[in-house]
């Protein structure tokens, strides 16, 4: 019996999970699949470009979407269970609140270790394909870059003036180059033409010049020399082309050895690294807000109502909100240095968690909770009023 009831409550319980999921994360990631499509369009890539980037980014949302997931299908699950009296009847047959709750937290923990490994492993390893994938781009259409008539810096240290780009092909026609990549020796360097090579080995992108001047000056020396040259190649860094997009990835978007990172190069430099160490503490924390989450989704999901849908995803939706309000009012404390960094991923998991056991407790000696009874009255109220409205029109 007890076997059976578990594997129908873990049926329940999956489908809407992976609902709620793919709901939560495609629209956490339209914001990104627009951008995405914008850089493809842009460097000239591909809907497989698009796709790649895409699966490599998703552990940056996922470990945000799988606790939200898990809630709505928890509370949903067991508001329907509620509502069609299936809790009473396993209730009659011998079974407690706590013999249910087993399954919801079993899955708890298996969302819990999931959130966990994305964490700790999901996101190198989508950073690192994201790299992997933008640098692609950089270098197969480092062309593309270099407009006519425009004094291009795309590249560290070099600023390219070309007069002309044909249509097709990578070469180009009257070029001037002023090189600063080393201070003490700074190069103006005309060309009548040159090609772009990349190198898919070596992942480099060679500018081969050909028939021009390179005019050098050393300040130290006081010494001005030219040399004439046929061919000339110029090597071109992509750093800083590829740094204006892996910058604009938010830092919850970064990896835990990466946030170590910027902490220890800020530490260095005396900066400032609070805003950071929130951020790591915060993402200890995030894998076992699917826990809290489970503890509190099956008392407020099994709250006496005629209807377990419509409540359980505006109960979810107000529980995310209350939770990441606590998180905001957290880190605006340990901003200010009231409290230390590590209590800003804890402190709502700490309070939610001991909300979740409080209101378990109460739905097990089935002793309502007077404010989820409140709120669910002013949402019959609201649709009461709604479906008048509705009517009339």
């Amino acid at each position: 019996m007890r076997k059976t009831t578990y594997l129908y409550i873990f049926k329940e319980i999956i489908p809407v999970f992976f609902i709620g999921l793919m709901v939560f994360t495609i629209i956490l990631l339209m914001d990104k699949i627009l951008k995405l499509i914008e850089l493809i369009v842009t460097r000239g890539g591909n809907i497989q470009n698009v796709l790649m980037l895409i699966v490599f980014i998703s552990p940056s949302f996922l470990i945000f979407t799988i606790p939200t997931a898990l809630l709505l299908g928890t509370l949903i699950t067991f508001g329907r269970l509620s509502g069609d009296s299936e809790i009473t009847a396993f209730k009659a047959s011998g079974m407690s609140l706590y013999q249910l709750f087993l399954p919801v937290s079993i899955f708890s923990i298996l969302t819990c270790l999931l959130t966990g490994l994305l964490v700790y492993y999901g996101l190198p390893w989508g950073n690192r394909g994201f790299k992997a994938t933008l640098y692609l781009l950089a270098t197969a259409k480092a062309d593309v870059e270099i407009k006519e008539r425009v004094f291009n810096d795309l590249f560290d240290g070099l600023t390219v003036y070309v007069d002309k780009v044909p249509i097709q092909g990578k070469r180009m026609e009257g070029i001037l180059i002023y090189d600063e990549r080393d201070k003490n020796k700074v190069n103006t360097i005309f060309a009548k033409e040159g090609l772009i090579i990349n190198n898919p080995k070596t992942q480099e992108v060679i500018l081969t010049l050909r028939k021009g001047d390179i005019h050098r000056y050393d300040p130290k020396g006081d010494l001005f020399q030219k040399v004439q040259f046929d061919s000339y190649d110029l090597k071109l860094e992509l750093a800083k082309a590829f740094a204006l997009i892996w910058n604009k990835l938010r830092d919850y978007e970064l990896s835990i050895d990466e946030i170590k990172e910027k902490i220890e190069t800020l530490k260095r430099q005396g900066i400032d690294v609070t805003h950071y160490q929130i951020e790591l503490h915060k993402r200890y924390a995030i894998p076992f807000v699917c826990i809290v989450f489970g503890l509190i989704g099956v008392p407020l999901g099994i709250q006496p109502r005629r209807s377990g849908k419509s409540y359980g995803f505006a109960f979810s939706i107000l529980i995310l909100l209350s939770y990441y309000i606590s998180l905001i009012f957290f880190e605006g404390l340990a901003t200010r240095k009231a409290i230390p960094p590590f209590w800003v991923g804890w402190a709502p998991n700490f309070i939610f968690g001991g909300l979740g056991i409080y209101l378990l407790i109460k739905a097990a000696r089935e002793s309502p909770f007077k404010p989820a009874v409140w709120l669910m009255e002013g949402f019959d109220f609201i649709q009461r009023q709604w479906k008048k409205v509705s009517e009339d029109v």
